[in-house]
């Protein structure tokens, strides 16, 4: 009885096997089309073909040039040099005469550039001397309290194992007392006199008429195109004017922190205190087009 139960399902299955597979190729199916006799359906599906029709070709085609293969990708290389002359007017009526050399630190960087705006003038000689007394490891009685004390950061050099016990003065009558007071402090070599961060900051004069050369190399190695920020027709010198010279790629301190920050008053605290301003080469380029109209536009803004 179970034989022909499981002969009888295995014939059944075979069977449906074999008419779908002869359906499959004997037969087919088409849609049933309905037409309808109605000006404002008809009306209303126009309508929207041309919508679409217009958004796929004026939008997606035109507009977005949808039709064209994007590189979002460039290989990009800038190099900056900086130009100008600076003078610090120093607190015993100098004047110091700063180029290039001085107040760009270090001379060169990784896209990046660094400029002095203000310094302090410390008047350091290498020598030995004592230890600033704002450090409080530096206080000692004896050579053995600055004797075997590790590095720290803090050290304006390398401690001799000597501890220098100033004399007492008195200050009424401006005379020298010979005793020792109990404290001194630890005697380093290294540049002397210590540095002292408190002193007021010496602005150097003439920082906005600097100029930064902003020299940019792009390829787009989807489409093998090199170019550059360099217009050919610019033949004499020039510095960046948004109206007047939009393609010179030379650009005054002035106006790079004039569009970084408004704010008079945040901009003379950027010259003391220091700052990061990043500049901003915005490449949206048209390749169906000659290379030549290929132009960057420039930005500044805080970091």
């Amino acid at each position: 009885m179970t034989s022909k139960t499981s002969f009888k399902s295995r014939h059944r299955i075979r069977k449906s096997l074999k008419n779908a597979f002869t359906e499959y190729f004997t037969e087919y199916e088409t849609p049933k089309l309905v037409v309808i006799h109605s000006a404002k359906y008809a009306g209303l599906l126009r309508i929207m073909q041309i919508l679409i029709l217009i958004y796929s070709v004026a939008y997606l085609l035109i507009y977005e040039k949808g039709y064209q293969k994007q590189d979002t990708a460039p290989i990009s290389s800038i190099t900056l040099k900086v130009k100008g002359i600076g003078t610090v007017n120093t607190p015993d009526n100098k004047t110091i005469i700063m180029d290039v050399a001085d107040y760009v630190i270090p001379p060169s960087e990784n896209n990046a550039i660094f400029i002095m705006t203000s310094f302090i003038q410390t008047d350091q000689t290498r020598s030995t001397c004592a230890e600033s007394g704002k450090l409080k490891e530096a206080v000692c009685q004896n050579d053995s309290d600055c004797s075997n004390k590790s590095f720290t950061s803090n050290m304006n050099g390398r401690w001799t194992g000597r501890c220098l016990l100033s004399p007492e003065t008195n200050v009424i009558n401006e005379t020298t007392n010979a005793t020792k007071i109990p404290k001194g402090l630890c005697e380093y070599t290294g540049w002397c006199p210590p540095e002292d961060d408190n002193r007021p900051t010496i602005p150097v004069q003439n920082i906005f008429k600097f100029t930064i050369f902003v020299k940019n190399f792009i390829e787009f190695p989807i489409f093998e195109v090199k170019h550059k920020n360099m217009a050919d027709s610019l033949k004499k010198p020039c510095v960046f004017h948004p109206e007047h010279y939009k393609d010179c790629p030379i650009f005054s301190i002035d106006y790079i922190m004039s569009e970084a920050e408004k704010n008079i008053t945040e901009r003379n605290l950027m010259l003391r205190h220091g700052g990061v301003v990043r500049i901003k080469l915005d490449w949206d380029c048209n390749l169906d087009r000659n290379i030549k109209l290929c132009k960057p536009e420039y930005s500044s803004s805080l970091v």
